[in-house]
């Protein structure tokens, strides 16, 4: 008898399995091929900067008199498919896509960060630039959904987490 009942819970399991893991494989339309974590897909397209500018950007270097840098993370590899768009003050300045980072020269004062993604709800964060603020987003999957979230973090965990990740071109208007 449990051996009956074990084959009818085994059976559905793999199912479920082939389904979760065809569509995490799925292929974004403007997408490049990559491999993330264990995983082989495909990843969302975002222009990325030449070595040099993110060298510097990665050594924190501080910004030119006057202005601030707004570094924003997106460290993790979930929603590899999804793009996050970066507005400041309601201005679309960069796009992220997972373990990549942006760096956005500011004036100093406050500022409303806002990043959406689709079909993801929208979060956002107010900040208070003087010479360098670091924001941390992250879109965690879980079985029935898929939340965003984005969070203030000390320039040693940003130093430490930006070094594997591609620097974003950020977009000038």
């Amino acid at each position: 008898m449990s051996t009956h009942n074990q084959r009818r819970i085994r059976l559905p399991l793999a199912a479920a399995s082939i389904v979760l893991l065809s569509a995490c494989a799925s292929p974004a339309p403007d997408g490049v091929p990559c491999t993330i974590l264990q995983q082989h897909g495909v990843c969302v397209a975002v222009p990325v900067h030449d070595d040099a500018h993110e060298d510097e950007a990665k050594a924190l270097a501080p910004a030119p008199e006057g202005t601030g840098y707004l570094y924003i993370t997106r460290p993790y590899a979930q929603q590899r498919s999804t793009k996050a768009q970066v507005f400041v003050d309601g201005v679309l300045l960069a796009e992220l896509g997972p373990k990549t980072f942006a760096r956005i020269k500011l004036r100093p004062g406050a500022h409303t960060v806002k990043l959406t993604a689709d079909k993801i709800d929208a979060v956002s964060i107010s900040v208070d630039l003087q010479s360098a603020v670091f924001l941390e987003y992250q879109i965690a999957e879980h079985v029935f959904s898929t939340v965003a979230g984005i969070k203030a973090v000390g320039r040693q965990r940003a130093k430490e987490t930006i070094q594997p990740l591609d620097l974003v071109v950020e977009k000038v208007e």
